[in-house]
């Protein structure tokens, strides 16, 4: 019985503590006028916990609209979220996927975005600014 404990026991861990630790990462390194976006599944957890404003990945008229239909479509929100000011993005691992999922959209991350944060519960990575 101990080792299906062992097996057993994650999946019975609270979802909400990867989204508790993202969160008080990003209030511990960004300003306090920071705009997160975050690919997390619609939980607020880590607007709440960041003390920040943002936008759920992806939304749509302030509701969580589920995820991307491709890259290109994840790459144009983006983009939209970082003219309206956006200033980093965090994936929960929950969310990782999206990373093998839509290659192209992780190739225009890593060309306009710097990881700034990674563990194996949440990745955070700061945007470049938009210049006007």
């Amino acid at each position: 019985t101990l080792l299906a404990y062992v097996f057993v026991q994650p999946l019975y861990e609270p979802s909400a503590a990867q989204l508790c630790d993202a969160g008080l990462e990003l209030n511990r390194i960004t300003a306090p006028d920071a705009l997160i976006v975050a690919a997390d599944t619609g939980d607020p957890t880590i607007f709440y916990y960041a003390e920040r404003k943002g936008w759920h990945f992806l939304e749509r008229d302030a509701i969580y609209a589920g995820n991307s239909s491709d890259s290109q479509q994840a790459i144009a929100d983006l983009e939209q979220l970082r003219r309206r000011g956006a200033t980093h993005l965090v994936f929960t691992a929950n969310t990782f996927w999206w990373l093998d999922y839509y290659p192209e959209f992780a190739q225009h991350l890593a060309e306009s975005a710097e990881l700034i944060e990674a563990t194996p519960e949440f990745r955070i990575y700061k945007l470049a600014t938009v210049t006007r």
